[in-house]
């Protein structure tokens, strides 16, 4: 817009076009299906035992997520006189949060417990590969997990789609059980750490 167009709101719809809604979005955790089949698999071990066979609906179930951000380390070099320059060396990647709507059997609230319970062994187990406060290796309940969480347009096509890899939950929040709420539903927030995440706009 240039300095002498009159600021309107009709200027200002043409000027930035039809804005992106941001209630329009999929998330698909991707990967962790592979350790289900794998016996060997601690992941596998505690899904079999919480019965928790698939998480299909897992897309519709996530009521709310964010797209990833990054955060460039820097570090100032004060050499050679004249202002100060700050140089980046490194790259930090924040963690995201989800919210999730559980369905009737909790098997969203089972699934997000039993991929904690196969990083860590959970107390009281006192024995096997999955004693209490045995530690997982990253590859067995990380390596090869990705979540992709995608902006879509008002007729469904994606506009652009983040995927976090190597990603695992480092937090889960309570949940509220309440006389008070009585038209709510069940909800629970996951908190999720990924190694670094790659972003595509879809041709």
């Amino acid at each position: 817009m240039s300095a002498n167009s009159t600021f309107s709101i009709s200027n200002f719809k043409t000027a930035i076009g039809k804005p992106v809604r941001p209630n329009l979005f999929r998330a698909v955790l991707n990967g962790w299906d592979k350790a289900s089949t794998d016996t060997n698999d601690q992941l596998a071990v505690y899904l079999t035992r919480n019965d928790v066979t698939d998480i299909d609906e897992f897309s519709f179930r996530c009521e709310k997520a964010e797209f990833p951000g990054r955060t460039l380390a820097t570090s100032e070099d004060t050499g050679g006189g004249g202002p100060t320059l700050k140089l980046p060396y490194d790259v930090t990647y924040n963690d995201i949060q989800l919210s999730i709507i559980c369905s009737a059997d909790m098997k969203e609230r089972l699934f997000f417990e039993s991929w904690m319970d196969s990083i860590i062994g959970p107390a009281g187990l006192e024995s096997g590969a999955s004693a209490g406060g045995l530690v997982s290796y990253f590859e067995h309940y990380a390596r090869g997990i990705s979540l992709k969480v995608e902006q879509l347009d008002e007729s469904g096509k994606i506009i652009i789609a983040y995927e976090m890899h190597d990603i695992y939950p480092t937090a889960l929040s309570a949940m509220n059980a309440t006389w008070e709420e009585v038209n709510s539903y069940q909800r629970f927030g996951v908190t999720l750490f990924y190694r670094h995440y790659t972003y595509a706009k879809p041709v």
